[in-house]
């Protein structure tokens, strides 16, 4: 019996520190918060891979409580790589590592990253993985709108304008910039990407012709543009091997989604493409219009391949009549045409040899890409915001600036940061913890207090 003891005590002993000896070299974590809000998404996470270089982040806190705080956010990232390192720095003991580095307040986190840096006063994943998607590009990538003509501009605040647009695009480290030909008659050497947004008066002859000159070098395109005129770009389409068609798409099951009109046009899906290969939300186009291969094939596009992007469903179709929501009807009679209706193509090819041919290596990527939209409004303010259209709008920017692997990263907010509640569930709120309870915690004293006077 002795000896059964103090071979219970020597197991237990051992097992205790077989314990400790394997927590010390292994770990394992486990999350079980509401959608595992405390682990990365796989947007955060294609970021990361996307960054094989060290990544360090320096906090400026004092000791204390906070500094946790801090940890908790970073180690998410640490987790996940084993390159992440995280330094705290005192404010009062170092001021001037502070003034030097831009740094105002104590709580700010500084994320560097090949010589790069980037101060944060939030660490929200969505924050923290933008940064890093800034940081992850050498030198400014540029998304160049075209202005002059009437066309949507990142400035703009009203519905119809790109401002919201342009702040998701800053936040992934795509600066945008303007450019009105006719007082600047050059496009900036750095350009990424130059977009024509839904010009409403006529390109000059020479406007039209520096234009294609840029696609002509090798420069990548987005063009959104609406039902109706080019305003002068019509040869542009041929360069791109692509014609317009006429007519509007019209949705005819537009009132059982809740829309409020038959122009409004629903894609479900996506053709398979890399920009749309992660996106499975469906997006909205208002009054959109229809695109084709141009019909003497590649060689109108000087080489361009030209693949469908968005389509919508077969059940579609392109209205060259009244868009009047109560008379729109498909004739088979006239110019209507039947669906599925390709609203986006996406072009690639060899970039032409420029610099390359003297012998200057212009460091940009072999494969030349443009993407042509037959609608304007998805990426307007109104309705950037609907359904998917926000991620498939970065998705394009992030494709043609050859961001392949920033394809489809966007982190969403976190789905329970806020409480919104309709007024009459706030007013009924008020009144159960105002009125109801303490009346009723009221009752139940003078009830007790009656029933003990009664005995």
């Amino acid at each position: 019996m002795k000896y059964q003891r103090a071979l219970t005590v020597v197991l237990i002993v051992a097992i205790a520190a077989l314990l400790v000896f394997v927590s010390n070299r292994y770990s394992w974590d486990a999350d079980w918060t509401h959608a595992n809000r405390n682990s990365l998404t796989d947007a955060s996470k294609r970021v990361l891979d996307a960054m094989p270089e060290p990544i360090e982040f320096t906090a400026f806190e004092y000791p204390g409580p906070e500094r946790e705080g801090i940890r908790t956010r970073i180690d998410r990232y640490r987790r996940y790589r084993d390159n992440v390192a995280l330094t705290f720095v005192d404010p009062t003991a170092n001021p001037q590592k502070m003034r030097e580095l831009g740094v105002r307040r104590a709580g700010e986190v500084r994320v560097s990253y090949e010589g790069r840096s980037r101060t944060l006063d939030d660490l929200s994943e969505q924050t923290v993985t933008n940064a890093l998607q800034q940081l992850s590009a050498a030198g400014e990538q540029w998304v160049v709108f075209l202005t002059g003509h009437g066309e949507r501009t990142p400035a703009d605040e009203e519905q119809g304008g790109y401002s919201a647009l342009a702040k998701e695009l800053d936040s992934q480290g795509l600066k945008t910039r303007t450019l009105n030909l006719a007082e600047t008659p050059r496009i900036p050497d750095n350009t990424a990407v130059l977009v024509i947004a839904s010009p409403q008066r006529g390109l000059l002859p020479g406007e039209v012709e520096m234009v294609r000159e840029y696609v002509a070098g090798g420069g990548n395109l987005l063009w959104a543009d609406d039902p109706g005129k080019r305003y002068g770009l019509s040869p542009l389409a041929g360069d791109l091997g692509l014609r317009w068609r006429d007519g509007t798409v019209i949705y005819p099951d537009y009132r059982e989604l809740g829309l409020k009109h038959p122009a409004i046009a629903l894609v479900i899906g996506y053709p398979e493409h890399p920009i749309t290969k992660r996106l499975d939300s469906l997006s909205l186009f208002p009054f959109a219009g229809g695109l084709a291969a141009a019909e003497n094939g590649d060689s109108a596009g000087g080489g361009w391949q030209a693949k469908p992007l968005v389509r919508t469903p077969s059940r579609s179709w392109l209205e060259t009549g009244t868009l009047d929501a109560e008379q729109v009807t498909y004739d088979e009679d006239s110019e209507d045409a039947v669906g599925p209706v390709t609203i986006g193509m996406a072009a690639t090819r060899e970039r032409p040899a420029g610099d390359e041919a003297n012998g200057t290596d212009t460091g940009k990527p072999s494969q030349q890409r443009a993407v042509v939209m037959a609608d304007s409004d998805f990426l307007a303010n109104g309705y950037i915001n609907t359904a998917g259209n926000l991620d498939l709008g970065l998705s394009i920017f992030q494709w043609l600036a050859n961001r392949d692997e920033q394809i489809a990263v966007r982190v969403p907010p976190a789905p329970d940061s806020s409480l919104q509640l309709a007024p009459w569930q706030g007013r009924a709120i008020w009144y159960l913890f105002v009125v109801i309870l303490p009346l009723a915690l009221l009752a139940v004293g003078v009830g007790r207090w009656w029933l003990r006077r009664r005995r």
